[in-house]
């Protein structure tokens, strides 16, 4: 683990509590709604690296999961959006689903719903993406070096 001097920290949205706190007439709306997922979406500002040609013939080009996730342990329903991957919603003209993914990721972006955590050597966090949103910050200096450590085990299909 590299940290910089400052800065680097890496935010957590509770999605379970966004989802709880929507207005009945917003999640009625969502709900059965699938979303399309892509490696990097169009509309995103932020921009992943590219994949090398082994990694790309390895990603399909669009996947659709709900927007409203079941999680599979509790039954907890929550958000399940990525503000770098959706192109879009499955059967809704691209102004009015890009709308509604902008009304639900400001919603997201509240306090109340964040953790954000700074980076200590040692630090171990273990999180869910079943049922949260997370993003690493680039705010540091880039000629500082942020290099952590990572696991992802492989999960079960968003319902």
């Amino acid at each position: 683990m590299s940290l910089p001097e400052h800065g680097g920290d890496t935010q957590y949205v509770n999605m379970h509590l966004l989802y709880d706190e929507l207005p009945q007439e917003t999640r009625r709306r969502i709900d059965g709604l699938r979303a399309i997922h892509v490696y990097q979406s169009r509309h995103s500002a932020r921009k992943l690296m590219e994949l090398s040609a082994e990694n790309r013939s390895q990603v399909p080009d669009a996947v659709t999961h709900p927007i409203v996730r079941t999680h599979p342990e509790s039954g907890r329903k929550a958000i399940y959006i990525n503000p770098i991957r959706i192109e879009g919603i499955v059967g809704m003209p691209e102004t009015e689903a890009l709308h509604l993914l902008g009304h639900l990721l400001d919603h997201a972006m509240q306090p109340q719903y964040e953790y954000r955590h700074q980076w200590r050597p040692g630090d171990l966090v273990i999180w869910d993406n079943r049922s949260l949103l997370h993003k690493a910050n680039g705010d540091y200096d880039m000629s500082q070096l942020r290099y952590l450590y990572r696991v992802m085990l492989q999960g079960d299909v968003p319902v």
